[in-house]
């Protein structure tokens, strides 16, 4: 039985980064504000006017999911992930986004075996042997549950220096740290 394997979306499998940034920018008229929030990621727990926060928010839901680019490697990897772990998308997208999420996993062609839409990535009713993340909260609480943890690399989350978590810069990476290549024995 293959054990469970979490992976985020949003700036792990889509580049998502840039098109928040692009509507902060569209809706407030100022530039992305990168010494206040170092990641869309900080937006939640921002004192930005709630419905500002809201509107970007929604925008981003409704009319950015379906057109984000993937991340370089993102299908290949999946696809030999898949063939030793059950992959388990955990987003902290918004719930009401599961169709537009859906609809991009469809059309990328991406693998998986489950989807969560949570803002605590540990509370999903899986047992998880490893995860995958960009974001410092989640790889917090993913480490405070004993799983291991690598950390795609993001200037937001440099500060993260923990000898439990692998830093992975990309997706080949991944695959390189996890000795998942066609023909290479599990370890």
């Amino acid at each position: 039985m293959r054990k469970n394997f979490a992976v985020d979306i949003d700036n792990v499998l889509a580049h998502a980064e840039e098109e928040v940034q692009r509507l902060f920018q569209e809706v407030t008229g100022e530039p992305w504000p990168t010494e206040m929030y170092g990641s869309a990621g900080g937006l939640d727990q921002s004192s930005l006017d709630r419905d500002c926060l809201e509107t970007i928010f929604a925008r981003f839901h409704e009319e950015s999911i379906p057109r984000l680019p993937l991340l370089p490697g993102v299908k290949p990897a999946l696809e030999l992930l898949q063939t030793r772990y059950r992959i388990v998308l955990i987003t902290a997208r918004r719930p009401h986004s599961r169709p537009q999420t859906l609809e991009w996993l469809t059309k990328h062609a991406l693998p998986f075996d489950a989807l969560y839409h949570t803002e605590d990535k540990t509370t999903i009713p899986e047992s998880l042997v490893a995860a995958i993340d960009d974001h410092p909260l989640h790889i917090q609480g993913y480490r405070e549950m004993g799983i291991r943890v690598f950390l795609m690399d993001q200037p937001w989350n440099r500060s993260i220096q923990d000898p439990d978590v692998t830093r992975v810069c990309g997706w080949d990476a991944l695959i390189d740290c996890l000795q998942v290549r066609p023909n290479i024995p599990e370890p």
